[in-house]
Formats: C-alpha cells, sequence, structure tokens
C-alpha cells in the first residue's frame, strides 16, 4: 500500500466516492449492518456506554464493530475522546492509513487534535512508512508547541523517523527532550536497532544503567536484541543477571527474548536450560526453540521439540512449519514432510506464501531424488494458484529451481510466460532464477539474453548469469561478465566469487584469480567459506600448495577435506610438504582418514624421519587408525625405511591378526636392513606355524635373502614349493634371485643349465643381466 500524500492531498477511500459523505459521518456506509449498530441515543449513559464498547473494540483490535458503533454514534457524542479511541485502534491493528483518514475528517470538521491525537497519527504514519507526511506532523506540532512540552509527541516523532529510516533526525528529536524518560529512552533504543546501529544502542543501554533509570522488560529485551547483533555473548550473560537480580526472571516476553539471544549466539544449552525453566511455554516459545536448534543445524533437537510441541499444545503456526520443513528437506525426511503437508491443509496454512515456499523446496529436493516424481513441484504450484489465486515471488522462484534442477526447459518457459501474462514485476530473486534456469537447461543464449534485457540487475542476477556461463563451458564470457560487473560498481556476493574463480581455474588464469582473491578480501568476504574453498582448489590446481594451506588454517577442521591436500603434496612427489601438513594438522587436532594416513606414513619413510614417524604412529594410535592390518603393514614399511627394524617389530608383534601381508611387509623389512637370516626363519615360521598362504612377493623377499646368505638348497626348496605346491607363476624377479643364488655359490654352469631348462624364452633376451652377479 503506498504512503498517503500530506493531509490536504489525502484522498479519500473508496467508500467516500460512492456515497454523500458529512463530516459528522465520516467513512458512512463502509460497515453498515442493521443487525449490530445500536440505535442512536444522546443521553448521556447512552453516550458514556457506547464510547466504552468503542474502547472495548478498538483495544481488542475489533475494528469493524468499533467503527459500526462510531458511525451510530449521535454527532454531539462524538467527542474528541471517541475520535481518539478509533484512530489509536487504526494505528494499533491496522490499516493504519484510516486513522490518518480520521484526522483529515477532524481537521474538516475544525476540531482541534490534542497532543495524544498528534502522537497516534505520528504512530500510523511510523507503521505506513511515510516521511513525507510525518514532517508536515512534525511542523504542525511545532507550531503548536507539541514537541519540547509533551512527551507522547516527542516520543511518537522518534518512533515515526526511527520507522522512516531517518535516524538523524530521531537524534535530533531524541536530542531536543529536556527530560527523556524511559519510553523516550526506550523509543531511541529502538530506532538504533531497526536502522542497525546496535553499537550506539548499547552506548544508550549503559549510560541508562549508569544514570541509574530502572530498566524495564522492554528495555532489556532490546539491549539484548542489540547485543546479540553484535556477538557480545558476555553481555547477554550480565544481561540475564540483572534479569534475575531485578525479579524479572518468568516474565514470558523475556524468557523468549533470552532464548532467543542464547539461540542466535549459538549457546543451546543456556538457551534449552531457560526453556525448561519456563513455568508457562506459548507458541513463541516454542517456535524460538526450534528455529534456534534449525539454524545451528541440530536436526535432531528440532524435530524431538517440535513432536513435544504438538504433543503438549497441539497446534503450530506458520513459523513452525516454516522452520521444520527446512529441517526436514536438509535430512531427507521427505515422510515426514508429506505428514506436515497434510496437517498444515488441515490447519488452513496451505494459502500462507513463506510455509507454501518451504514446502515447495520440499518437494524440489524430493523430485530432484525421485526423478519419477518430477512433475509434481509443478502440480503444487498449480494447487497454490487455486488456492491463492495470484502468483507469488516465493513459489515462482521455487518452482523455477524444480524446473532447473530437472532440466525440464519447457516447464519453465510456460512458468516466464505465465509471469509475463500476470503483469507482475519479478522481483530480482525471481529474474536470477530466471536467468538461472535457462542456463542449467542449456538455453545459454536465452539466459544472457534474459540477463541483457533485465533494467539495473542485482547481485543476484550477475552471479545468475556469469555462474551459468560457466557451468556451459563460455569460461571467458564468464570473466568478461565479471569484469562488467564490477566496472558497474555492482557487489558481488559469494556465488559471484566461487563462479569467477572456476572460470580462472578453467581457463588457467592465474593472475586475475589473485586479483579476485584480493577483491573479495576488500569485500568482506575473505572470511566466507564458499569463498575460501573456493580459493583453496584455485591454489591446488596452480600447485600452490602452501597458499592454499595457509586458507584452510582459516576454515574449520570439518569443513576442510585436508586429504586433498595430502593427495595433491602426493602427486607432486612433495613429501617434505606432507609432513609439514601433518605437523599442522596434529595442531589442529584434525582428525583424519585411512588413506590420509598411509600417505602421510609413506612421506616420512621415504624421508627416513624417524621422529616424525613415530609422532604420526602416536596420532594413528589415539584416532584408532591404527587398529587394521593394512595399516600397521604400512607402518612396518615406514619404520623399515626409517632404518628402525625394532620399532618394526613392534608394530608388527603387537597386530592381533597377522595375514600374508602383514608376514611379508616383516620379511622385507628384515631384508632391506641386512637381516637375511631373520628373514628366512620368519618365512618358514609364516608356513609351518602360522600357515598363511605366502605371497608372491613374499617368495621373491625369501629368495633375494637365501642370494646374500648362500643358501642354495633352502632356494630350490622355496622355488619347487612356490610353483608345485601354491602354484604361483614365477616372475622375472624370481628368476633372477634364483641365477644370482647360484652365481654367488660358484654353480655358474648350474646357473647356465638353469636358464636354459626353466627361464621362459621370452626372458631369454635379458639372459646377460640375469646371469649378471
Amino acid at each position: 500500500m503506498a504512503p498517503p500524500p500530506p493531509p490536504r492531498m489525502l484522498p479519500r477511500s473508496t467508500s467516500f466516492r460512492g456515497s454523500s459523505v458529512s463530516p459528522a459521518s465520516p467513512h458512512k456506509g463502509r460497515h453498515m449492518s442493521s443487525s449490530s449498530i445500536p440505535k442512536a441515543a444522546t443521553s448521556p449513559v447512552a453516550v458514556a456506554a457506547q464510547l466504552s464498547l468503542l474502547r472495548a473494540h478498538a483495544r481488542a483490535g475489533r475494528m469493524r464493530s468499533a467503527r459500526e458503533v462510531f458511525d451510530a454514534m449521535p454527532a454531539p457524542g462524538r467527542s474528541l475522546v471517541a475520535w481518539t479511541a478509533l484512530m489509536s485502534g487504526y494505528a494499533t491493528h491496522g490499516p493504519a492509513t484510516e486513522a490518518l483518514e480520521l484526522l483529515l475528517c477532524m481537521l474538516g470538521l475544525l476540531l482541534r487534535p490534542d497532543a495524544f491525537v498528534f502522537s497516534v497519527a505520528l504512530r500510523a504514519c511510523a507503521a505506513v512508512g511515510s516521511l513525507r507526511l510525518g514532517r508536515q506532523l512534525h511542523g504542525s506540532v511545532a507550531k503548536l508547541g507539541y514537541v519540547g512540552g509533551d512527551l507522547f509527541v516527542a516520543n511518537g516523532l522518534v518512533t515515526m523517523y526511527s520507522s522512516c529510516q531517518s535516524l538523524r533526525c530521531a537524534e535530533k528529536v531524541f536530542g531536543g527532550i529536556a527530560a527523556p524518560d524511559l519510553v523516550s529512552l526506550t523509543s531511541m533504543l529502538s530506532a538504533y536497532t531497526e536502522n542497525g546501529c546496535d553499537a550506539e544502542a548499547l552506548m544508550l543501554f549503559v549510560e541508562m544503567v549508569r544514570d541509574g533509570v530502572a530498566c524495564d522488560a522492554f528495555t532489556l529485551s532490546v539491549a539484548l536484541r542489540a547485543a546479540s547483533s553484535l556477538g557480545h555473548v558476555g553481555l547477554g550473560h550480565q544481561l540475564h543477571c540483572c534479569m534475575i537480580k531485578m525479579g524479572l526472571v518468568g516474565n514470558e516476553f523475556l524468557d523468549n527474548c533470552l532464548i532467543g539471544f542464547y539461540g542466535r549466539s549459538g549457546e543451546l544449552q543456556l538457551m534449552q536450560k531457560v526453556f525448561a525453566e519456563m513455568d508457562v511455554k506459548d507458541l513463541v516459545s516454542w517456535n524460538t526453540v526450534i528455529q534456534s536448534y534449525a539454524e545451528n543445524l541440530c536436526d535432531e533437537e528440532a524435530l524431538a521439540h517440535f513432536r513435544a510441541m504438538m504433543f503438549e499444545c497441539a497446534e503450530c503456526d506458520e513459523f513452525t512449519l516454516g522452520s521444520i520443513l527446512h529441517v526436514v528437506t536438509r535430512r531427507g525426511t521427505f515422510d515426514h514432510g508429506m505428514e506436515i503437508h497434510g496437517y498444515l491443509i488441515r490447519a488452513g496454512l496451505d494459502s500462507d506464501k513463506h510455509v507454501m515456499s518451504a514446502l515447495m523446496d520440499m518437494y524440489v529436493n524430493w523430485a530432484t531424488l525421485h526423478k519419477g516424481h518430477q512433475i509434481f513441484p509443478l502440480r503444487m504450484l498449480k494447487y497454490y494458484l487455486s488456492v491463492q489465486g495470484e502468483l507469488d515471488q516465493f513459489i515462482v522462484a521455487s518452482s523455477l529451481k524444480s524446473c532447473a534442477s530437472d532440466l525440464d526447459l519447457a516447464a519453465g518457459r510456460m512458468l516466464h510466460a505465465c509471469i509475463l501474462k500476470s503483469n507482475a514485476n519479478p522481483d530480482s530473486f525471481v529474474t536470477s532464477s530466471l536467468v538461472d534456469m535457462y542456463a542449467k537447461c542449456g538455453a545459454l543464449e536465452e539466459s544472457n539474453l534474459l540477463f541483457s534485457r533485465t533494467k539495473d540487475p542485482g547481485t543476484a542476477a550477475w552471479s545468475a548469469v556469469i555462474s551459468g556461463n560457466c557451468l556451459n563451458g563460455q569460461y571467458g564470457r564468464a570473466m568478461h561478465l565479471f569484469r562488467r560487473m564490477q566496472g558497474e560498481h555492482v557487489q558481488p556476493n559469494e556465488f559471484t566469487y566461487t563462479a569467477a574463480l572456476t572460470a580462472c581455474m578453467a581457463l588457467g588464469d592465474a593472475v586475475s584469480g589473485m586479483e579476485i582473491h584480493s577483491n573479495s578480501i576488500r569485500n568482506g568476504y575473505g572470511t566466507n567459506t564458499s569463498v575460501l574453498k573456493s580459493l583453496v582448489n584455485f591454489y591446488l590446481r596452480q600447485g600452490r600448495y602452501h597458499q592454499a594451506q595457509k586458507l584452510c588454517l582459516s576454515l574449520s577442521s570439518h569443513e576442510v577435506s585436508w586429504g586433498t591436500f595430502v593427495e595433491a603434496f602426493s602427486q607432486d612427489d612433495d613429501h617434505i610438504g606432507i609432513v609439514n601438513l601433518f605437523h599442522v594438522l596434529h595442531r589442529c587436532g584434525v582428525e583424519l582418514d585411512h588413506h590420509t594416513a598411509r600417505l602421510i606414513l609413506g612421506s616420512c619413510g621415504k624421508l627416513a624421519l624417524l621422529e616424525e614417524g613415530l609422532e604420526a604412529h602416536a596420532y594413528m594410535t589415539k584416532h584408532g587408525l591404527a587398529s587394521t592390518a593394512c595399516m600397521n603393514n604400512h607402518l612396518i614399511d615406514m619404520y623399515s625405511s626409517c632404518g628402525s627394524l625394532r620399532h618394526a617389530f613392534d608394530a608388527f608383534n603387537y597386530m592381533p591378526d597377522k595375514d600374508a601381508s602383514s608376514w611379508t611387509s616383516i620379511i622385507a623389512a628384515n631384508v632391506e636392513n641386512g637381516c637375511p637370516e631373520t628373514a628366512i626363519r620368519l618365512f618358514s615360521q609364516m608356513l609351518t606355524k602360522e600357515k598363511c598362504r605366502p605371497t608372491s612377493q613374499a617368495f621373491l623377499l625369501v629368495l633375494k635373502a637365501c642370494a646374500e646368505t648362500g643358501l642354495v638348497s633352502e632356494a630350490f626348496r622355496f622355488f619347487v614349493s612356490m610353483t608345485e605346491v601354491y602354484r604361483i607363476q614365477p616372475s622375472e624377479g624370481h628368476f633372477s634371485h634364483m641365477i644370482e643364488v647360484l652365481s654367488r655359490a660358484g654353480m655358474f654352469k648350474e646357473a647356465e643349465h638353469f636358464i636354459d631348462s626353466v627361464v621362459p624364452s621370452e626372458l631369454l633376451p635379458n639372459r646377460m643381466e640375469m646371469t649378471r652377479p
């Protein structure tokens, strides 16, 4: 609804146009009902009764009944009190424009409004956001001398200027109040918080406390809201203590504010404690707790409180359903979502656009996972139109998201046509959804054309078109659009930066990527999780692993794929980088997976860093990674590479279940560290006592040990066992070690006979290498 113009230009409502209206009977005929309008009476008792009835209806928000009583009052009984009561009702319960029209009628009747009437009119201006009319009223009350001498008017002016986003004017009015009372101070506090000046609000609150002003529940609630916005958890705790000291604990309104404060601050245990200690929990209390759990990704707790709420209260509202539907969508519990859908239909909430938007999001995600139900979100849109009768921007955007997810270009075009046919001016959200839908459905030229025809596109539209071009492989055009966006001084967001960085990675444009990094820091996105992840991937792609590692330290451990870093270092054979990264992970308390742990052990072994290897072993034992046979095999290999056969035996002996790979690892450790006799003994033990089936690698190692110790007969026994008993096909390595056994023993003729009779013909070109001692 557009704000009304100044009083002398204020247009009459539609009820003034079709009926004869006299000043004594404003809006005559709008709410006429022969059965409900009392008969006119002129006696003082009757007039007083009608005035009491008018006040009761207005205070209760029954404005239709209040207007009927007012219209039925005789002209002499329609005093200033009656006018003020009706105006106050409209200003409080709406529509506020009716209060302003009543003021116009009063001026037409030459009734002189008092300070309270002007304060009500200023409250109505605040409700409709009419700064121009509010300034005219300011001029009128200033001429009448009400500004400096009446707190009702001064407080109303502060509220009006605050609601119209004219904070400096509100400060000026507040500064002119000689002795501001608690209402004045609270009005100014609210003005600061409503206009985003939470620091100024807290400064004013501290001054109030220092001056000994006794705060009420509303003042403390405003201070709590400011502390929450600034993240001052400590100050919130102090305010909570003040409430306890002042005996305000148990106040339902303040308890709800405390729950909201602790929920927004992430202090969920304190929030739950305040909630549990409440004697009476209303719908606001339940909604605040459920919303706080949902926003902090505590889905189980949110669902548990929703069930408890339905059990105790047996009802909920649109705010409850909006929060819980987001939880259901995030968890993918669509059966529960369908139950909620049935409830909201029975409760008559299926026409609320916010609930329907959340419901649409749920079904869009459901349809994405169940390809056989792709058309369902569009049926939901049709159902919403049958109930509501007109398009809603949120619902349309959700439907377009469904079309983009299903790659349903035909349905998306149909929705676009409906938007154009409805003559509705799509907001930036719908426009960006259309651009995104066309791009994801492969109609990139339509997406770009729609964007080019958009007047003054906002950040969302720019982000959608840049991301769409990246999605379709047009990385050069995406970067061109990003530079145009910067040239037009449109503020990028995290989606813009991630799309532009994707284009830089595809183009290999390191310079532009680093420029985007600097730009994101200047615009306050240097610590944004999505942007940081994209920057990490960009620097990894560029081979700047240490720069990527520095950025990761700004992310929480669960948001970083540390294994990706270790893998990148491993592919580049940067074992020093892997070991350094392990020290960082150890300090941060990051939990690694088995694959990453194996890579770290391998790097410690290749660099022969025993101390780091011991540290990695301790870390893996602490986090339960050293309990598998595979990991213990890697530990044996690492200790063997570091030359510590004792630690390798310790790792082997602590293994509860030793398989053939474990025996092979410890045999290899002994062979590589100059203990061939022990290797042969372990191999024999594996065959006789443990009865493990040896691998081809184990035979290769024991033959090498036999060659080093000159045990010819044992070597032939093992070789025959490998081929005859275990049916393992000898490889070139096995033949080489057998020839080496014979050569080292000086049995060259036997070696030549072995080559001629046993070695396959395809290996004979390598005969000279085989016979080389």
